[in-house]
């Protein structure tokens, strides 16, 4: 099917005619009945019916012609796009967070990144950690920000801070009421997910191990899969969870929270060989923003 080819159908669409459709291409009728009939004689079907001087649209011409009014207007779209991007109105970054992070804390550290780039546009998407590292090694994301205890785990993509937040454990206060300090959970199970990812999972449980010992004693950890139900079970007084102050359900009511010692360090992690000139400016604002601390 070529481009003529397509011409010559959406003339004949328009007009019924093969005679009025060579005036509107400046072309002859006969040019017109060629390009129709080999069009016809690949897709294996009539397009139109002729009878006498009158001329028909058939059922497969109408589904050509749907397909060829759908494919200009997605032609118009990407005509616009690149005048768009020729125009220097900037791209859109795409930066993934944890699933469970309070967008409030998030969007304060973006608003200062950017501060002094307002050209710069972004979206921000939370899923899990393993969807997340996922889709930025697939280039969906340019970039996503998260703790650092990601960091040394040898999944590729390099980190620069941002910021910090506080931590502490999550837990039901109906089944355990007066809580006043971390080790007063010590018998109860830490409950982790993601543990999809064995070494994030190794090192996720280290950092919780390091928090506890402040405390005088070592976790027990048990692994669920989904952070929903790590949730669900503490709410019913089966687990406690380690949390930063940045997690939403931290502000949750049917949750009591008892801060630990340790801070925690909130990374940007990017891929350097992927980095688009926009993404570049948030990361060199990110390490400025670091190294001014």
């Amino acid at each position: 099917m070529t481009r003529t080819q397509m011409n010559c159908f959406t003339a004949v669409m328009r007009t019924l005619s093969f005679t009025k459709a060579a005036n509107l291409l400046y072309t002859s009728q006969p040019a017109i009945s060629k390009n129709i009939s080999k069009l016809e004689e690949e897709l294996g079907c009539r397009l139109f019916q002729r009878s006498g001087s009158s001329l028909t649209v058939t059922e497969a011409g109408w589904i050509l012609n749907e397909y060829l009014e759908m494919t200009e207007r997605e032609f118009q779209k990407m005509q616009e796009e690149i005048r768009r991007v020729s125009q220097n109105e900037g791209r859109i970054i795409k930066i993934g967070c944890p699933e469970t992070w309070n967008p409030h804390f998030l969007y304060g550290i973006l608003k200062e990144l950017t501060a002094g780039l307002p050209e710069l546009k972004y979206t921000v998407e939370s899923y899990r950690l393993s969807e997340l590292l996922s889709r930025l090694a697939g280039g969906a994301f340019d970039a996503i920000i998260t703790h650092d205890f990601y960091a040394s785990s040898n999944l590729g993509p390099e980190a620069c801070p941002v910021g910090e937040t506080g931590c502490g454990l999550l837990y039901s206060p109906e089944h355990f009421p007066d809580i006043t300090s971390p080790e007063q959970l010590a018998t109860v199970n830490f409950l982790v997910f993601d543990d999809d990812i064995s070494k994030v999972s190794k090192r996720f449980g280290g950092v919780i191990r390091d928090a506890c010992e402040d405390f005088g004693f070592s976790p027990r950890i048990r692994s669920t899969l989904q952070a929903s139900t790590a949730l669900f079970e503490t709410s019913n007084g089966k687990g406690v969870m380690f949390f930063s102050d940045w997690d939403s359900p931290v502000s949750n009511p049917i949750y009591g929270y008892v801060p630990l010692k340790r801070r925690l360090p909130v990374m940007l992690f990017y891929y350097p060989d992927k980095l688009t000139r926009e993404t570049r400016q948030l990361v060199e604002a990110a390490k400025k923003r670091s190294a001014g601390k």
